[in-house]
């Protein structure tokens, strides 16, 4: 790499974009952080001190120089950040993984929209309230893998019907132990997450694109406006045209 490029690259961090892999695996290093946070699916990573699968509801920081393998499936998004800093809990290169809890999983519904119209990311503003938000940030995996599995599995497609039983199956759990340990993951039944996730992201579409409000219903798992508009007025207060882009 040259000297400009890596000026180059220095002075436009901090910054947000949206990405996706290969399934073919490649290996690389950069001069900076680099976080990668799932948005659907997962990311198959190795480096030294991890090696495995990190889905939505954690993140994975690599540290400036770590040479790192990695690969996806190609219709799997991930929020990348660079970054030249972060908080003191992931600088620590033996303890890569990190929980995403739910202020920042909203943000990154909020970073994902944004970033769908804008392949790039630099505003100052919505870095500092990463930053902040990551910093609230604990390492470690606290969902367990299995629970990853399934919330990578939600976020993949939030049209789906999402069925207690599919999804137990996914998991390899019965119904009456998945529910224990979904909630333990996530502070909220499926029903109550499902909802949760899916009027986070109506609201993100509504605010920040021009988006139809049948294609956000259907999007969101409501083939019925009527129904949609009900939900979502139940949920935040508001109806949905409270919220639209002007």
């Amino acid at each position: 790499m040259s000297n400009n490029r890596k000026i180059n690259e220095a002075t436009a961090l901090p910054s947000l974009s949206i990405r996706s892999y290969a399934r073919t695996a490649r290996s690389h290093a950069h001069p900076y952080y680099q976080l990668v946070l799932p948005i659907n699916g997962h990311i198959e990573i190795k480096q030294d001190y991890f090696s495995g699968n990190v889905g939505v509801g954690e993140g994975v920081c690599i540290a400036p120089h770590e040479e790192h393998n990695f690969s996806a499936n190609e219709n799997a998004k991930f929020v990348v950040a660079d970054l030249l800093t972060v908080p003191v809990q992931l600088q620590d290169k033996r303890t890569p993984i990190f929980q995403v809890n739910s202020a920042l999983l909203t943000f990154l519904s909020f970073v994902e929209v944004q970033l769908t119209h804008y392949a790039y990311y630099g505003h100052r503003e919505v870095a500092d309230l990463f930053q902040v938000l990551l910093a609230k940030s604990e390492v470690g995996n606290g969902t367990g893998k299995r629970m990853t599995r399934v919330i990578s599995h939600i976020h993949t497609d939030l049209s789906a019907s999402h069925s207690l039983k599919a999804l137990s199956e996914l998991a390899c759990m019965g119904t009456t132990q998945f529910k224990t340990r979904f909630k333990g993951a996530t502070g909220l039944s499926l029903r109550d997450y499902l909802v949760k996730v899916r009027m986070e992201k109506a609201k993100a579409l509504l605010r920040n694109t021009d988006t139809p409000m049948i294609e956000i219903a259907q999007i969101t798992g409501y083939e019925d406006v009527a129904a949609f508009s009900r939900r979502f007025k139940a949920y935040f207060g508001r109806p949905p045209k409270f919220f639209k882009r002007k």
